[in-house]
């Protein structure tokens, strides 16, 4: 008996298609599923081809929104070879009746739960349209994922691993609360240092939606890592992480390397209007001030398309994340996914304008917004991250961010080039792998960074 779970193109990190850490879901999945069968595969479509002429005995799928075209394209295709295929991930629980048309079962929220359920129906040959249960699994009893099924491709990645879900802040544009529930439940640390024993590797990233949402246990995990001599990021809120100064330094000698901060806006009452009042925006430079003391990097997060955004939004930001020298920022455009509060009131008001779920990346406005059209908004996104990428903005946020050099200068040389490689503005540059940047001694990565930078900006400019 064999099963295939796969992860499907689609998605888009920046701009750029594709996703740049593992799917620890189907990692997890894979360990729950080993009872059961005698193989088991992974394939991450960013990471290898699939064979869709391969033989097996249940096929499962994992879908964000944007992969869910290929996902039900792959479910066809197997389902038509007359095997079983089931779906989980964020689609999928709120999506579910359309999934249906292409797939055997489909599993809402965690799959931890309910599957010896599903299993013993598979075997029984009676699986049922959905699986669904309100309980939430103790993480104490996750199986040690099976991380050793994953394959790079050829690509550097950091080893993800989690330590902690739920989250009880909900914010009217994400999906977290509603799949993962609004009690933080945490691993035991001892399992969490195993596994990273167990798949050793130079950078972790903690998947965890929220990694100080309990200081007592961060506490406790951040000193367990210190033996370890990992590197590490993760996200956090921006409060949270600097409320206790001394859990700070804890993180930073743990090896945190940098954090992934949602600000979300720099506008006071966009965040209240967004349930995220706990976001104090006066207090956003100095909290940042706080976390680059202790030698960690701020990466902002920030969504570009709340109801009362304008075009002036993009000046603001730029002007707030070149101010405070943030290593890097992650910029999207507001999109309602489905499951989320804003999906739910643009549907009703019926401003929703494109349902290929294709394009529900991030860096396409899919939806009727009252100030700003499609291609204004889309163009912001592209010149702005050509702005926060240049040559220029680099350098000068450069010292700010000098306790980690190597990783500062390649991240952002690797976002300059997917800034600059994309097709709307029309050059393309040769494809670099972040880890053959990496690979330069010091003096090398300045001079890759310093020698053409104006040239090119002044290239790409004279052709768009």
């Amino acid at each position: 008996m064999k099963l295939l779970l796969i992860a499907p193109a689609g998605l888009e990190v920046q701009g750029v298609k594709g996703k740049h850490v593992h799917h620890l879901n189907l990692a997890v999945l894979a360990a729950l599923a080993e009872p059961y069968f005698d193989e088991i595969q992974i394939v991450e479509e960013a990471f290898e081809r699939l064979d869709l002429n391969q033989a097996a005995d249940l096929v499962g799928i994992t879908m964000m929104s944007c992969q869910a075209p290929r996902g039900y394209w792959i479910a066809d295709h197997f389902r038509r070879r007359g095997i079983r295929v089931i779906c989980g991930g964020s689609h999928a629980s709120f999506m579910s009746d359309e999934c249906l048309e292409h797939f055997d079962s489909v599993v809402i929220n965690e799959a931890e739960m309910i599957w010896k359920q599903l299993m013993a129906d598979f075997a029984a040959d009676r699986l049922q349209p959905v699986y669904h249960t309100t309980a939430l699994i103790d993480l104490a009893e996750l199986p040690m994922p099976r991380k050793d099924l994953f394959r790079n491709g050829g690509t550097f990645n950091a080893m993800v691993a989690q330590t902690g879900r739920g989250c009880p802040l909900g914010c009217n544009f994400c999906t977290v609360t509603l799949m993962y529930g609004r009690t933080f439940r945490t691993r035991p640390v001892e399992h969490v240092v195993e596994e990273i024993r167990r798949y050793p590797a130079r950078f972790f990233f903690f998947v965890d939606d929220n990694i100080f949402l309990s200081h007592k246990y961060a506490y406790e995990l951040f000193e367990a890592l210190i033996p370890l001599k990992i590197q590490w990021g993760s996200q956090a809120s921006l409060e949270l992480i600097c409320k206790d100064e001394e859990l700070l330094r804890l993180a930073a000698r743990s090896g945190c390397l940098s954090l992934f901060v949602g600000f979300e806006s720099v506008d006071q009452e966009t965040l209240n209007k967004a349930h995220k009042s706990f976001n104090k925006v006066h207090r956003f430079d100095a909290n940042i001030a706080k976390i680059r003391k202790v030698g960690i990097n701020v990466v902002g997060a920030f969504i570009v398309g709340f109801e009362t955004d304008t075009l002036d939004t993009f000046r603001k930001i730029y002007d707030f994340a070149l101010r405070n020298r943030l290593a890097m920022v992650n910029m999207g455009i507001m999109t309602p996914f489905p499951g989320t509060e804003v999906f739910t009131n643009v549907e009703r008001e019926g401003r929703i304008l494109d349902r290929n779920w294709e394009h529900y990346t991030g860096a396409n406005l899919v939806w009727d917004h009252p100030q700003l059209g499609k291609d204004e908004l889309e163009q912001g996104y592209l010149e702005f991250r050509r702005q926060f990428y240049s040559g220029r903005s680099i350098a000068k946020r450069f010292w700010a961010n000098r306790r980690h050099p190597l990783y500062y200068l390649g991240m952002n040389f690797i976002h300059w080039l997917r800034a600059y490689h994309n097709p709307h503005i029309g050059v393309k540059y040769p494809s670099v792998e972040p880890r053959d940047f990496r690979m330069l001694p010091g003096r090398a990565a300045v001079e890759v960074l310093r020698s053409d930078f104006s040239s090119d900006q002044r290239r790409v400019g004279a052709q768009s």
